[in-house]
């Protein structure tokens, strides 16, 4: 089989460079998210003060998983590849990667339940289920992506099928480790992603649309306009945290399946659809900090100290204020004349 035509953007080297510099970005980043949930969170937010920690989590666990332990170099249209992290373990890392994805989808439908049954479901019945569909999504979440695993092919056969779906060999790892297939058929491996993704899509999409449709028509919910107004600010700013999440899970996802239907190669691809995946956790936190007023204004709290006007002092000369003393006493003593 010959050999592709390299670039370093399709290079190991590259995504290995690429993955560590967004590491090093991303944990400062996090550490601040963190401090920003616990100790900025103001009182009119602190009913998801705890679930913003919970989806800040799982969006670390998945930065940690793919840019620092994992570093996936994926050789699509073959289902297989090698990782580079300190750990060899690309199997499960690749679950672990596909889980977290799951649980960030999943945390981010909680947050918007809350929304709404703080706001409107206390008196419906969604109010005597709502903690068994919660935890039946999070008990899902693990499950998602467990097939695939109980199903790995034996790795010698699977890698002579996955050099043949290759149109040519692209630049391979100098650490000698083994390729490894993570399947050798699509079926199974596209329901599990279809399940996994459509299930957290549902559940975001009923609880947004219920959120704006209850916000819109709040007339005779006896809602007071200030909590309407505050909350409606709170439910959009939530609403652009999550496209984000979205936006750069739903487009890689649907490329990869792409990839492999269509036997597409393109390792130059293969690796910026892996760093979209990798910069959704630095993504994820700025948005977070800059759509929510209490983080966005501790954020630029230095800027608006060293930017903020002095107040003007004026301070009167000594001749002048002692005339000025004088002249008021004599207009007194004038007046008391008269």
């Amino acid at each position: 089989m010959i050999s592709c035509h390299n670039h370093y953007l399709g290079s190991p080297d590259f995504i290995r460079l690429t993955f560590h510099l967004i590491t090093y970005l991303a944990i400062p980043l996090h550490v601040f998210g963190f401090y920003c949930i616990i100790c900025k969170t103001p009182n009119h937010m602190r009913s998801i003060k705890w679930l913003l920690l919970n989806l800040h989590t799982w969006c670390i666990l998945l930065d940690i998983t793919i840019s620092f332990l994992g570093i996936p170099y994926i050789l699509y249209p073959a289902i297989a590849g090698y990782g580079l992290g300190p750990i060899e373990s690309p199997g499960l890392f690749f679950y672990l990667g596909v889980t977290f994805i799951a649980g960030v989808s999943t945390s981010i439908f909680v947050v918007f339940e809350n929304r709404y049954y703080i706001l409107f479901g206390e008196s419906t019945f969604w109010k005597h289920i709502r903690k068994y569909g919660i935890a039946i999504s999070y008990i899902l979440v693990p499950l998602y992506f467990l097939p695939p695993q109980l199903f790995i092919p034996e790795q010698e056969k699977a890698r002579e099928i996955a050099w043949d779906m290759l149109q040519c060999i692209p630049e391979l790892p100098k650490n000698n480790r083994p390729l490894f297939v993570i399947a050798v058929e699509l079926p199974l491996i596209a329901a599990t992603i279809g399940v996994g993704a459509l299930i957290p899509t549902i559940e975001c999409g009923t609880f947004l649309l219920l959120n704006c449709y209850n916000l819109i028509y709040t007339s005779s919910s006896g809602i007071s306009r200030h909590t309407v107004k505050m909350q409606h600010r709170l439910v959009l700013a939530l609403i652009i945290q999550s496209s984000i999440t979205f936006i750069l899970f739903l487009i890689p996802i649907s490329m990869i399946i792409l990839f492999v239907y269509f036997r597409y190669q393109n390792q130059i691809f293969n690796n910026l659809i892996f760093v979209s995946l990798a910069i959704h956790g630095i993504a994820s936190t700025l948005i977070m900090v800059f759509v929510h007023s209490p983080y966005r204004d501790f954020a630029f709290s230095p800027i608006y100290w060293f930017t903020k006007k002095p107040p003007i002092v004026r301070v009167l000369p000594s001749v002048l204020l002692s005339r000025n003393i004088e002249t008021q006493r004599e207009t007194s003593n004038v007046r008391i004349g008269i």
